[in-house]
């Protein structure tokens, strides 16, 4: 394989990057809180010991919502009771109330992957998608993901391993030489943008599913649970349930209460999923 990785323009790993996460507004929480006359103990005092929640606000964010539904607040000069922060975020995750844990959304930086994939990938609807256009975005240089598939018929039939480069490789040449006539048969069109646009829409008609794509995916911790416990199963293909556990690594460093239930595994082919042990 490690011939495969050093070729140019040849990938083989999906790359996921966490860019935005919520930011709870204490200010207002606090106000809410003194106008019904509540308390919330636990969140006051993390307040005292620190100028913000640092990391944690989606999940406070998460037992907010969740409090709300049940007005389950402490009672100025009462004591407080109740589950603490983290058994109440389990608990929204055992009894199944998840729509609460919809408030936070999480957005991610993903590259390095295929087209073929984001079309599976956009099939999760409750998210947000905004991936690199290939009708404005030059695509001559672009690079290809090996299906492992592929690297792994390397190792045994590097011929034909050789053939499926060399018609990536043909598909982008193409794509350059379509690109450059039709920018010619559209000369006459003024606007450059819109000529550029036209002559890429329709060369890269002949770039092939393992074209390599960037995009933005932004979805909430329901969502995120759903799309890790799908996509990083056994039955998932091979790229995207390699991107569901990248993914799946990043929540649970940083929020390892979202993913309470969830567990990386290792599974019979040798890769990495993660299993579901509270079904949810």
């Amino acid at each position: 394989m490690k011939g495969i990785v050093q070729m140019s323009g040849f990938v083989t790993e999906p790359e996921c990057v966490l860019v935005g996460k919520p930011i709870i507004e204490i200010e207002g929480v606090m106000k809410f809180l003194e106008e019904h006359n509540f308390v919330w103990p636990e969140l006051e005092e993390k307040l005292d010991s620190m100028m913000s929640l640092g990391d944690d606000d989606a999940e406070w964010l998460i037992e907010a919502s969740a409090r709300q539904c049940y007005q389950s607040w402490g009672k100025s000069g009462e004591k407080f009771k109740g589950r603490s922060h983290e058994e109440h975020i389990k608990n929204l995750i055992d009894v199944g109330h998840l729509s609460c844990i919809e408030h936070a959304n999480f957005t991610f930086a993903i590259w390095n992957v295929s087209r073929t994939l984001t079309h599976e990938l956009v099939r999760h609807r409750i998210a947000s998608f905004s991936q690199l256009s290939q009708r404005y975005c030059d695509s001559s240089s672009i690079s290809f993901i090996v299906p492992s598939a592929i690297q792994e018929l390397a190792t045994i039939d590097p011929d034909a391993y050789r053939t499926w480069v060399a018609h990536c490789e043909k598909s982008r040449q193409l794509y350059e030489v379509l690109t450059t006539k039709l920018s010619e048969m559209y000369k006459n069109i003024d606007n450059k943008l819109e000529r550029r646009k036209k002559a890429r829409q329709a060369s890269r008609s002949v770039l092939p599913g393992c074209a390599e794509t960037k995009l933005n995916m932004t979805m909430n911790a329901r969502e995120l649970r759903h799309f890790i416990i799908l996509r990083a199963s056994a039955a998932a293909e091979n790229e995207i349930r390699a991107l569901a556990v990248k993914t799946f690594k990043i929540m649970n460093n940083n929020f390892p209460l979202l993913m309470y239930g969830l567990e990386l595994t290792k599974l019979p082919d040798g890769t990495e999923g993660v299993s579901n042990v509270k079904n949810s």
